[in-house]
């Protein structure tokens, strides 16, 4: 292609890729940018190179093409076990740590590999949780895994691979987990494959914590080889973000060229041989301890690390009918409804409620959960004081508490249909997916235009196979969808917008 780009093309192109992905292309990067915007051009359909950056850099350029572009921006490279310390660190002590923790409360364990490429880092996930069944034969475990990159979704979820993505793991890790599929491929096991609940999403732009995207209560996030293709200032908006996503003491997995104690304000550096994790502070122990310098983490024999052992300790994975361990759906949010909130008049003492909903909004849960208890000493069936709770108590990752706010929230309003929404949403977390539909179709019955509930009842009965009906419900909600614009959000999605929801259906409803 005859078109090159000049400095002041490269420099506006760079501006807007970090505007709208955080993706950093400083001049000295210039050279492998032009390329990409080069291959991207002829590979994408446009005339010359000239129109496709003009389209880039439109005010705004689509979803779709920023996705598409990522594709040529993004360095997918990746591999099992990568970095094999920090899932040596998973399976021998963060894990049993979560277990021995949590005896005798939820056992419940939520992973988010953000950046996930092709789909190795949760699937070696997923392999190593497999592994470590017995110990948590009761538990509800889900592991999400996201990127922007729709190519490197659509082959994680064929889940099939060549000896290259293999070339650090033991033997067993393949011969145990793997079939073949031809032409020097394997193909992962079906039972390891269902672990992994796949999704888009742009770290930049997206919203979360979010139920929409399974991104609340999180226990563990792994962001490797991802911050580092971002902006400083993004990388720290994103690292922020993702704090309020953790639950307190929730631990982030970052890559060792990543590690920076300046980037992870609120967390704590936790130290291991060959690798740094960061803890979020809150009212656990981190929160209790203030350290300043690396905590290390050592085990009952005062190792700090121990090897990955072969897989003798359980039965080989073609014996085992199916995994304990079951997918998780990810769950529409509930977002507080703008008909609820009010604006203080100037000059006037700022209601508790208005302090909990902006408390709430920074990820200050606790916080908010105090001041929401003020309003309800002021009037115990404040509906909107209780719905917001059960939000709160449902990003903390509290169900029990959730589902009885919710409750009371109910008590007070039976006919809104936001709220059987919102108790669906907590009774599907939980794992009761008949009450769920029940609150579902209740909040349909109230109010048949709502788009999220819509999407919810068609989300669950695809898990349950319900393959007619979860798509009748998906035609209903891309329908509803036309009846908004792309950048308008769709009421009780806590600020997703229409065009990206119609984008997540699309994207699930693909195969069906």
């Amino acid at each position: 292609m005859k078109h090159l780009l000049d400095d002041t093309d490269l420099a506006k192109l760079s501006t807007c890729i970090a505007g709208q992905m955080g993706l950093f292309f400083p001049p000295s990067k210039w050279k492998t940018l032009e390329q990409s915007i080069l291959t991207a051009a002829n590979e994408l359909g446009f005339k010359d190179v000239h129109e496709c950056m003009s389209r880039f850099t439109s005010d705004p350029p689509s979803k779709e093409l920023i996705e598409a572009m990522s594709c040529y921006l993004t360095i997918g490279e990746t591999y099992f076990l990568r970095e094999i310390r920090y899932f040596e660190i998973l399976e021998r002590q963060i894990i049993p740590e979560i277990i021995k923790n949590r005896r005798d409360g939820e056992k419940r364990l939520r992973i988010w590999s953000a950046g996930c490429a092709t789909g190795e880092e949760p699937y070696s996930i997923a392999i190593l949780l497999h592994r470590m069944r017995e110990a948590m034969r009761d538990w509800d475990v889900s592991i999400l895994a996201t990127d922007i990159n729709p190519h490197s979704l659509r082959k994680a979820r064929e889940a099939i691979y060549t000896d290259w993505s293999f070339r650090t793991s033991p033997q067993w890790f393949k011969n145990n987990y793997f079939r073949p599929a031809g032409d020097k491929q394997y193909e992962l096991l079906p039972h390891i494959k269902q672990m992994v609940k796949f999704s888009s999403i742009n770290l930049v732009e997206d919203c979360y914590p979010s139920l929409v995207t399974g991104t609340n209560a999180i226990d563990l996030i792994f962001c490797r080889n991802v911050l580092m293709y971002f902006t400083p200032q993004r990388a720290a908006t994103v690292v922020e973000r993702f704090k309020h996503c953790l639950m307190d003491d929730g631990l982030l997995f970052v890559s060792p060229c990543e590690t920076s104690n300046a980037l992870f304000p609120g967390f704590d550096p936790v130290s291991f041989p060959d690798a740094t994790l960061y803890r979020k502070q809150g009212t656990g122990e981190s929160g209790k301890r203030g350290k300043s310098e690396p905590e290390k983490w050592r085990n009952g024999a005062g190792e700090e690390y121990l090897s990955l052992s072969p897989i003798h300790r359980f039965p080989d994975a073609e014996r085992v009918a199916g995994s304990p361990i079951q997918e998780e759906t990810p769950i529409p949010r509930f977002p507080h409804s703008p008909a609820l909130e009010t604006t203080p008049v100037q000059g006037a003492e700022i209601p508790p409620y208005q302090r909990a909903l902006t408390l709430y909004e920074q990820g200050a849960y606790t916080e908010a959960a105090e001041m929401i208890n003020v309003q309800l000493t002021q009037d115990s069936n404040d509906t909107r004081a209780l719905a917001l709770l059960c939000r709160i108590y449902a990003n903390e990752g509290k169900l029990a508490e959730a589902l009885k706010a919710s409750e009371r929230a109910l008590a007070t309003d039976k006919l809104s249909s936001g709220l059987h929404y919102l108790r669906a949403v907590i009774l599907q977390e939980q794992g009761m997916y008949d009450g769920a539909a029940t609150a579902l179709k209740k909040a349909l019955y109230l109010d048949q235009d709502m788009v999220l509930a819509h999407f919810t009842l068609a989300s669950l009965e695809q898990r349950q196979g319900k393959v007619r009906e979860s798509q009748l419900h998906f035609n209903n909600a891309l329908s509803l969808l036309d009846k908004y614009r792309p950048d308008d959000i769709i009421p009780e999605s806590d600020g997703m917008f229409a065009g990206r929801l119609r984008e997540i259906i699309r994207a699930t409803t693909a195969g069906m």
